[in-house]
């Protein structure tokens, strides 16, 4: 933590705080319906022991017969355990809030806009990020393609295409690509960009996060997924008659991406079983 005060981050440095501020952005949507299922396991749990309780214990007004449970003992667990959920939700948010607050400063006193993460470039982001944050842009309209383009000079006259990739990480035409978007954001650096909140982030996941090898293989699995889809929409869904329907400038590439994105799947699954 005392190397993340220094004035100038170096990348590794910088990116341990963009994660860590990433990582306090998880969709609060998502905590929330974690912790009503939290306070719905409690309700059922603490219900069935007061029914036993009374039935073990209570006076029954006729022989054989169940006993009755008071209504305010149901109506006192429900409340309860919606004081749970809402209660481990708020102490998770404000716990959020700080680690956010805590990041943000060290990458202020670092010189960097925090709202902002491609301000002084994209050396932050790696190429597979990059390219799955690319393929994204894709599908996008309206505001939130234009916030792509202003955050990441993404434009659709790029060097990037699908079906099949036209550019892979850590290659020459990647960083040829990387200078094209830096380009585009100096260019483009009058205008007002867009801020990354905790909201946003929480919502569209645009942070740079830590390059480790599960995320390299996910995010090479989004793009290279989507290369795939292209690729069976435009050539068929038989892969094994793409020879004779594939131009043949693009064949070798296309089976290139079928493969990886096999690769890729298979080297998730290993991992998740490990």
């Amino acid at each position: 933590m005392e190397k993340l005060d220094a004035t100038n981050l170096k990348i590794g440095e910088e990116r341990v705080a963009w994660e860590g501020l990433a990582a306090a952005c998880s969709p609060p949507f998502r905590r929330f319906g974690g912790f009503l299922l939290v306070g719905f396991a409690y309700f059922v749990a603490v219900t069935t022991a007061v029914t036993v309780f009374y039935n073990l214990f209570g006076e029954k007004s006729f022989a054989g017969q169940g006993v009755f449970v008071p209504h305010a003992a149901y109506y006192a667990t429900m409340i309860s355990s919606f004081a749970l959920a809402v209660g481990g939700f708020a102490v998770w948010l404000i716990k959020s809030l700080r680690s956010y607050n805590a990041f943000a400063g060290m990458l202020q006193r670092g010189g960097l806009d925090p709202r902002r993460p491609t301000v002084g470039g994209l050396r932050a982001y790696s190429d597979e990020q990059l390219l799955a944050l690319r393929v994204r842009y894709e599908k996008l309209h309206g505001r939130h393609k234009a916030r792509f383009e202003r955050t990441f000079g993404f434009h659709g006259s790029d060097g990037f295409s699908l079906g099949p990739l036209s550019v892979r990480p850590g290659t020459f035409e990647m960083n040829a690509l990387r200078v094209e978007w830096e380009t585009s954001l100096i260019l483009h650096a009058a205008e007002p960009m867009p801020e990354v909140s905790w909201w946003t982030e929480s919502r569209m996941g645009l942070l740079p996060r830590q390059p480790n090898e599960t995320r390299r293989l996910s995010f090479a699995l989004r793009y290279t997924g989507d290369s795939v889809r292209e690729l069976k929409r435009r050539y068929g869904y038989r892969t094994d008659r793409w020879y004779a329907t594939v131009p043949e400038g693009k064949l070798w590439d296309a089976v290139r991406d079928l493969e990886d994105a096999r690769r890729i799947q298979a080297s998730l699954a290993r991992q998740g079983r490990n």
